[in-house]
């Protein structure tokens, strides 16, 4: 039997938004196909990541578009009331009408050449998205990965999809299991569990989990990082959690929640169950969380686990996890329990963690985030527990950490449903590779191992992808880490502490014997929780053969982290000679978009690597790859890095400072003079660089959080003496907005 939460008396209301939007009503189903019929489009301005995310999560299924400082939404006229009489600032967008359900963006999608997009010559990948495999060509890619690895893969069918089940064609749900059969044949290890796609719609889940599959089987022999988590893990990918929605989706459909025909009999666009809704914990619960309308994006489903996609995933978790949590909310999982469980969506770019369905405190709440801000240094994305922005029951992730007690995680891929190519292989996938593998490593202890230190960016400068002759200098390079932590929500990073010791582990392949070095800091003491290591190895003697070379570091409070490997290659027939890269680019900046190529980067080898950090106008992104494109919206001061690196681990890097045009908001001034309680406010300074202010939004404290349109001078009269913080945003001909806040004090003295 599956655990119950004990009910609604341990939940609360949620917040206004997704009250407003999510909460479950008894109508009949005329008037609910007139209420979805009747969405217009409305701008939300947010002031803070904080009050972002709110809103993304809340109306992940609403939004139209999603800029640097506000969101699109359809929503209904009450919904919009409800939100500006809470204090949100919502405009009316009659601009965007025509698109008051959502749809993905092909202004430069279609159109541009990187990244694999739409040309009159694609074979393979959703249409105008190369990069994306279709489902089809995913089941394909898995089986053809099955009878290429057999010592590596297995190929599992775990149940049927609604259509299949109902003998309408339909789908299996595939998993493809990865470990060293040959070695774990009668052992289980611990596992890492990812799924993707299990809203459909959503396409780079889909394409993260069979290309991890890829990544891990083609470089078994090449990472020794992958080469040790194949041995000593197993990985189970169930590649597409919504197979016949996905087949919607690639023809251009919204396609949220499966396709069961039993629901939303009136419109059969709106039809199916949201599966991440649909889980057997904590079902239909908190109120507003999810919906018994059936043509609502939410729906929860008749029942707990009613569709057979719940069914299937359910069933296969009882096979790969334990059950290591007791039956009561406040009962948490062991420390030594094993296990990692990701549910891969977009977008967001977020790491979230349960709860999310109720408000008792997580038992394991310390403990999971600092797992999950550790998966959020890799790709620098906001990290926090779900329930803090949003609630709602019957989730994937909240039934793995739930039911089993296995540290479980939500990840928000990207900025879109649809995301760009260039966006997916340049940022998201290698960003998220490294987060994917780290969570691989933890998934023996990932109570116990996060908290111990971290290992970036670790190198071996002289060799590292390359054999070199006994003699050559190598040196380890890297940082040790207690404190590399993904930015937090709440402002509050998990704890940190200082470095105490740096392990190293020297042993050659295919013998038992290993020799153990202490290393010292580079600057000559352990006493911070950064460190620098720089140490040099003398190879004169080692043999021809490769090397495994393994560190592991431990904090003062005597907790080590997880493993970080690199194979080191002796070959005295290797080259000596070894010139260092330097690194070069060509930029393309257009409108709020820059291409930039590294081709002009030299080095005396093939086999370049390069690494982007763009940097200004509250915009940070990671690239990878020898050209990308970068889209950065606002106008103004940027910073680009390029680092290059060799394949002898060698670095250059080159900097530029560039000035970019692109959205230029207004800018907000107000200045104000009091009477007594009576105050004018004059707003006349307030400018737009490239258009004109066509509205103003005022908010003067107090009691009522509700903005009142305004002109360019207003006068208000205050209830009583005191601090007021007074708000103004204004708005141009091109809905940008700018605001400016400033606490004012009013007496009754004239």
């Amino acid at each position: 039997m599956f655990k119950k939460m004990p009910g609604l008396a341990l939940l609360s209301a949620v917040s206004f938004s997704l009250a407003a939007h999510n909460t479950p009503h008894a109508t009949s189903s005329s008037t609910l196909t007139q209420q979805h019929a009747t969405q217009s489009a409305y701008q939300l301005v947010f002031f803070s990541d904080s009050q972002k995310a709110e809103y993304l999560a809340n109306y992940h299924n609403a939004i139209l578009e999603v800029t640097h400082n506000h969101v699109v939404l359809s929503l209904s006229k009450a919904e919009s009331e409800a939100l500006r009489a809470d204090g949100a600032l919502i405009i009316a967008r009659p601009d965007m009408n025509r698109r008051t359900q959502p749809q993905r963006k092909t202004s430069k999608t279609m159109t541009k050449p990187a990244g694999g997009a739409v040309t009159p010559s694609q074979t393979s990948g959703i249409p105008a998205f190369a990069c994306y495999p279709t489902l089809a060509e995913t089941q394909q890619l898995a089986e053809t990965l099955a009878q290429t690895y057999p010592d590596f893969v297995e190929l599992k069918h775990i149940g049927p999809s609604w259509e299949k089940s109902q003998g309408l064609g339909g789908h299996d749900l595939t998993v493809l299991v990865l470990k060293n059969k040959k070695k774990n044949n009668w052992r289980k290890r611990p596992a890492l569990y990812i799924q993707g796609a299990i809203h459909a719609r959503e396409y780079t889940p889909g394409a993260m989990t069979i290309k991890f599959a890829q990544y891990l089987l083609e470089h078994r022999d090449t990472n020794a990082d992958v080469n040790w988590i194949l041995n000593e893990r197993e990985i189970h990918i169930l590649l597409i959690a919504n197979p016949d929605a996905r087949v919607l989706a690639e023809q251009d459909e919204m396609w949220r929640k499966n396709t069961n025909t039993a629901y939303c009999a009136l419109d059969e666009s709106k039809r199916g169950v949201d599966l991440n809704r649909n889980f057997d914990f904590a079902w239909a619960s908190p109120v507003g969380g999810s919906t018994d309308d059936q043509c609502a994006e939410t729906y929860h489903g008749p029942s707990a686990a009613s569709e057979p996609e719940t069914q299937a995933i359910q069933a296969y978790l009882r096979t790969v996890f334990k059950d290591r949590r007791g039956n009561l909310p406040s009962d948490p999982a062991p420390s030594w329990t094993q296990g990692v469980f990701l549910d891969l969506h977009s977008y967001g770019r977020y790491v979230m963690w349960p709860w999310s369905s109720e408000l008792t405190p997580n038992p394991n709440a310390t403990e999971l985030a600092m797992l999950g801000h550790r998966l959020a240094a890799y790709n620098d994305y906001l990290a926090f527990e779900t329930k803090e922005r949003v609630q709602y029951g019957g989730t994937a992730t909240n039934y793995a950490y739930g039911q089993y007690g296995v540290a479980a995680y939500t990840l928000e891929l990207g900025t879109w449903f649809f995301e760009s190519c260039a966006n997916f292989e340049g940022e998201i996938w290698p960003n998220n590779l490294n987060a994917l593998i780290y969570a691989a490593k933890v998934a023996k202890r990932p109570y116990k191992l996060p908290d111990g230190p971290q290992i970036i960016d670790l190198r071996l400068q002289g060799a590292e992808r390359t054999a070199v002759p006994a003699g050559t200098p190598v040196n380890i390079i890297a940082q040790i880490a207690d404190d590399h932590f993904g930015p937090a929500l709440s402002g509050q990073m998990p704890r940190s502490q200082a470095i105490k010791k740096v392990l190293l582990t020297i042993r050659k392949e295919g013998h038992h014997r290993a020799r153990r070095v202490l290393l010292s800091a580079e600057d000559g003491a352990f006493d911070s929780a950064r460190e620098a290591i720089n140490y040099s190895l003398d190879t004169r003697r080692w043999r021809n053969g490769r090397y495994i070379l393994t560190l592991r570091a431990q904090d003062e409070s005597g907790q080590w982290g997880t493993r970080y490997a690199k194979f080191l290659t002796i070959d005295n027939a290797a080259p000596e000679n070894n010139r260092a890269p330097v690194a070069d680019f060509s930029s393309d900046c257009r409108y709020a978009i820059c291409g930039f190529d590294g081709t002009t980067s030299q080095d005396d080898q093939d086999g370049l690597s390069y690494r982007w950090v763009f940097e200004g106008a509250r915009f940070y992104r990671v690239f990878h790859g020898q050209q990308v494109e970068i889209e950065f919206g606002r106008a103004g001061d940027y910073q680009l890095t390029l680092q290059v690196e060799d394949r002898h681990g060698l670095r250059d890097t080159k900097s530029v400072s560039l000035t970019l045009d692109g959205v230029r908001p207004p800018v907000a001034q107000l200045s104000y003079q009091c009477n007594g309680l009576s105050c004018e406010f004059d707003s006349s300074a307030s400018y737009d660089p490239n258009g004109e202010i066509v509205s103003r939004y005022w908010q003067f404290g107090g009691d009522d959080p509700a903005y009142i349109p305004g002109e360019a001078k207003m006068t208000h009269t205050f209830p009583s003496p005191g601090e007021y913080t007074i708000i103004l945003v204004v708005v141009d001909n091109e809905y940008q907005s700018g605001v400016i806040s400033q606490t004012i004090k009013v007496s009754e003295d004239e």
